[in-house]
């Protein structure tokens, strides 16, 4: 019945249940898949390291993305690439494309085909706050997701390229800028998982 299921405890859900729920927070409307827009992002990088502007434009139902930055100017729309300014790998372009599709596209991403979420949902704190955590595993890492007991927004995710050494990154969520009803995250700031070793902030400044 509707009533038995409202009332299931967090941790009665899957990892899946708990990631629809996420993204029911994230991206109410459905709108990530059909996204065209253009993310201006301001990098925040170690002592000693010059901060960036970049822009990435996504337009997600072709699956292209054209990624703009002082000297370096390029377009990957399915398989093909096209460079306008400056010099970049093909694959270098691709991975790129990857990359920003999934990180800025989480948790949405992760109702794509093929990826298999742990039906185990896990506790843990970070920073004083109980998270519930739903593990993610990959090819060639393992991600895991920090969800809001009560909102369920993403507000953490890391990943470790080898789980038995804890090698990996996390990075923490802060603030959400609104879009058409999506809410995306602002600022991501990485660490090490490793050592406490911090490796840049990306500040999202505009959705235009």
């Amino acid at each position: 019945s509707i009533f038995s299921c409202s009332t299931k405890s967090n941790m009665e859900l899957t990892g899946n249940e708990l990631i629809k729920k996420s993204i029911e927070f994230h991206d109410p409307k459905d709108q990530w898949k059909n996204f065209k827009s253009t993310l201006v992002i301001q990098d925040s990088l170690p002592a000693g390291r010059d901060s960036r502007f970049y822009e990435v434009s996504f337009e997600n139902n072709l699956s292209k993305m054209v990624y703009r930055i002082e000297g370096l100017h390029y377009l990957v729309w399915n398989d093909s690439i096209q460079v306008f300014e400056g010099e970049i790998e093909a694959e270098r372009a691709f991975r790129m494309r990857n990359y920003y599709t999934y990180l800025w596209g989480l948790p949405m991403k992760l109702q794509d085909p093929g990826k298999q979420i742990d039906d185990k949902v896990t506790q843990e704190e970070l920073n004083g706050k109980s998270y519930l955590v739903v593990r993610v595993p990959y090819e060639k890492d393992v991600w895991y997701f920090y969800l809001d007991p009560q909102t369920y927004a993403m507000e953490a995710y890391k990943f470790y390229q080898d789980e038995t050494t804890k090698k990996g990154e996390i990075i923490y969520l802060e603030g959400l800028t609104e879009h058409n009803g999506l809410k995306i995250p602002t600022n991501r700031s990485w660490y090490r998982t490793e050592t406490p070793e911090f490796l840049g902030t990306d500040m999202l400044l505009e959705i235009k």
